[in-house]
């Protein structure tokens, strides 16, 4: 599933179950939507760049202890 999706479907879960905090004017809640991906969108990106360092990292030091020669 693409980030941007993923993100989507995050947001329709998290508005449907808080109705109240969608605002009566559209352009405000476009806005709001918005302003929401964003922010999601960028803690996704940073947690899976961190998650993917660590992994690298791990990788890189296990193979040094695994040689036999």
């Amino acid at each position: 599933m693409d980030k941007d999706q993923l993100i989507v479907e995050y947001m329709r879960i998290y508005f449907n179950s808080h109705p109240e905090k969608v605002p009566e004017n559209s352009d405000k809640a476009f806005e709001l939507f918005q302003k929401m991906h964003k922010k999601y969108k960028a803690k996704y990106i940073t947690e899976f760049k961190e998650k993917s360092e660590k992994y690298v990292d791990r990788f890189f030091d296990d193979k040094d202890k695994n040689k036999y020669y």
